[in-house]
């Protein structure tokens, strides 16, 4: 870790805890942000990847507009068969590589940037070895009611969330591997990225980071996460400046 690059936090955690309130709370201290499921999703405009997918899969993964049929393309990746895993790991060798490749491009300009911190929004940051570029990996907490209720309003069942975890790193393994833990249980998953980012904004230049604190007070419904997010970036701060 050093004093004079961009330092990289990871975002992780189960489905359905909160890691997109997590990211937006961090992204409205101004810090850049690296969306590795938007970008996984946009892999998909490429033509060669889909003429993969179709070639694997059959002319129904592709909708007649040319995109991807994300419906279609998890009900086989994601099927409670024993075939699905070999499906899901044909897709992962299809998009991890050209994945990876864009997020290297995006850390080197973060890192030749003057930017303070970055953060990786990516949920396989152990399954795809990203952790060797972070610097702080912050786990997102939820209650499994908590993530069952959330996903029922994506339309998933309580199987559905069991059967997508099945094909990631159990959550006690991620939660010991952060650097910082975030309880976002019982508050909705709402931020208001607006006003935090107009506080921290305004509080820029104040010594006494004012603006970091109104941040922290920004979303009224998820004041406790997002203090928390705040006492996180402020001991970051503190790690990184007590180092040589």
């Amino acid at each position: 870790m050093t004093k004079n690059r961009a330092l990289l936090f990871a975002v992780v955690g189960g489905i359905g805890s909160g890691k997109s309130f997590a990211t937006a709370a961090l992204r409205a201290f101004g810090f850049p942000c690296f969306d590795a499921d938007a970008e996984a999703r946009r892999l998909f405009d490429d033509p060669a990847i889909l003429d993969v997918l179709r070639d694997r899969w059959g002319a129904d993964v592709v909708s007649p507009s040319g995109t991807v049929d994300r419906r279609r393309l998890a009900e086989i990746v994601f099927a409670p068969t024993a075939e699905a895993r070999a499906e899901l790991d044909f897709l992962n060798r299809t998009t991890r590589p050209p994945l990876l490749a864009r997020f290297r491009r995006w850390l080197d300009a973060v890192r030749a940037s003057d930017a303070e911190f970055a953060v990786l929004d990516a949920p396989l940051l152990f399954e795809v070895g990203w952790e060797r570029d972070v610097d702080f990996v912050i786990f997102v907490e939820a209650s499994r009611a908590t993530r069952v209720r959330r996903v029922a309003e994506r339309g998933w069942s309580p199987e559905e969330l069991d059967r997508r975890e099945a094909n990631q790193l159990p959550l006690a393994v991620k939660r010991k591997r952060a650097d910082f833990v975030l309880v976002n249980d019982d508050a909705p998953n709402v931020f208001n990225a607006e006003n935090a980012e107009n506080a921290v904004k305004n509080g820029k230049n104040d010594k006494n980071n004012k603006g970091e604190r109104d941040a922290a007070n920004a979303a009224p419904f998820s004041a406790d996460a997002t203090a928390q997010i705040a006492r996180i970036v402020d001991e970051a701060r503190r790690r990184r400046d007590a180092r040589p």
